[in-house]
């Protein structure tokens, strides 16, 4: 236990805990979304630590975190097995002893018997924490936040690894107490540009000379992943009004290939682009199984535009479901414009739709050939004044082509429902891939 000298300021340190992250089975994005989260608050993270589960470790660098800033937040570690040391290995260094909350106890019994369940004993153990510590109410699992505090160590927060746990626990209790606690002067505010259908690197010419007029406190960052690359305009605060025009006017620079200004989904652009006009939506699928169609309905409400999707892996189900002439198969092929086009017609027709969206491609790794190596997709878009197909060449693995493939697909549909395909830019829009 270290008696901790003076902070710097509004700075913590994340403690990122399990053996899981440090043998690669689980990446950790718990510590890249508290980063972000607190940098909005003008909080600063000045450093990651990843230890295992291991008591020993935990304390020596929770003990090294505690002498530099004096606040860290852990994430992990505080399940009901026998390798969720956390608590203890916090409750050494703050030289505390083990005590249980009844309360919380009471808390997962009630929530197993709304569910017919008896709690299984070794639950128990969530309700342990070091003596004098506050627990966070955990409404989206079972394992409690945990702050505790001394005036001579500092501050640990304990926090559960899974997601959406930690982040509820993150914006119900822990930014307003770190608010209260550090009183950062520096608040950032981040502006957001999501693009499709643009390479990085096609991207970064296309504002070339835009970026080279930001200068600080303002900052341009392209953030590559693997369906589109976004834009984050970055500055303090006090700033924020030059934040909004840079922001403003890299969108009229992209015009069509924005398709949100914040973190919305595509799929949700385009269902919403659906809803508003009073259109359904039919889907064709073949080689992303499916993927479409979850994209879709990932958010709640997809039953006022989705009529139906196929998906129709087999020819044999192209032919019976969607009526694709049993010619085309045969002499164009699956992974061709004309099957394309008559699985989007198909699928339009026989699910009574508005418009529709037909994926069939070779998404690998094998079933490739010279004229169609993998990575080959065609994409079709059918709407009641015609059909429009577009042949893609993605790279990656399989997953990858997949998931491009669903993306490039729902921007497909949104360029034509906003009438917007002939726009600046439409017409040199490299293949979506990120990097």
């Amino acid at each position: 236990m270290t008696t901790r000298p003076a902070g710097p300021g509004a700075a913590v340190e994340i403690l990122a805990i399990g053996d899981e992250l440090l043998l690669g089975a689980t990446v950790d994005t718990n510590s890249a979304w508290i980063a972000r989260r607190l940098a909005a608050e003008g909080i600063v993270v000045v450093r990651k630590t990843t230890v295992g589960d291991d008591v020993a470790l935990i304390t020596q660098a929770l003990d090294d975190a505690l002498r530099r800033t004096g606040t860290v937040l852990c994430t992990g570690g505080l399940g009901p097995t026998p390798d969720d040391l956390t608590r203890h290995a916090v409750a050494a260094q703050y030289g505390r002893r083990i005590v249980v909350d009844e309360a919380w106890v009471q808390i997962l019994r009630e929530r197993h018997a709304a569910r017919g369940m008896e709690m299984p004993a070794i639950n128990r153990v969530q309700g342990e924490h070091p003596e004098g510590a506050r627990l966070l109410h955990n409404a989206r699992g079972t394992a409690p936040g945990i702050v505790v505090h001394d005036d001579a160590i500092g501050t640990t927060i304990l926090l559960p690894g899974v997601p959406h746990e930690m982040r509820g626990l993150m914006e119900d209790d822990v930014v307003p107490l770190l608010r209260e606690r550090l009183q950062p002067t520096s608040r950032l505010v981040s502006r957001l540009l999501r693009t499709a259908g643009l390479s990085e690197a096609l991207l970064a010419e296309r504002v070339a000379d835009i970026a080279a007029g930001v200068t600080a406190p303002l900052s341009l960052a392209y953030l590559p992943h693997v369906t589109g690359v976004d834009l984050r305009v970055t500055a303090p605060a006090t700033h924020e009004a030059d934040a909004v025009a840079l922001q403003d006017f890299l969108r009229q620079r992209l015009a069509a290939d924005v398709y949100a200004a914040d973190e919305t989904d595509l799929a949700d652009v385009v269902g919403g682009m659906l809803k508003e006009r009073g259109l359904t939506v039919a889907l064709a699928e073949s080689c992303t199984g499916g993927l479409l169609a979850k994209r879709l309905t990932d958010g709640a409400g997809a039953s006022a535009y989705l009529h139906a999707g196929f998906v129709t892996y087999a020819n044999d189900a192209k032919r019976d479901q969607l009526g694709v002439p049993a010619e085309t198969l045969a002499l164009h092929g699956a992974v061709s414009e004309l099957c394309a086009r008559q699985m989007a017609e198909g699928a339009r027709q026989v699910a009574s739709a508005d418009v529709a969206i037909s994926i069939t491609g070779v998404a690998g790794p094998g079933g490739g050939s010279e004229e169609k190596p993998v990575g080959t997709v065609w994409i079709a878009v059918a709407l009641p004044a015609g059909t429009h197909a577009r042949l893609f060449r993605f790279s990656g693995d399989r997953g990858i082509v997949r998931d491009r493939s669903a993306q490039a697909a729902l921007d497909m549909l949104r360029r034509r429902l906003s009438d917007d395909a002939d726009q600046p830019g439409a017409s040199q829009r490299a293949t979506p891939d990120a990097g």
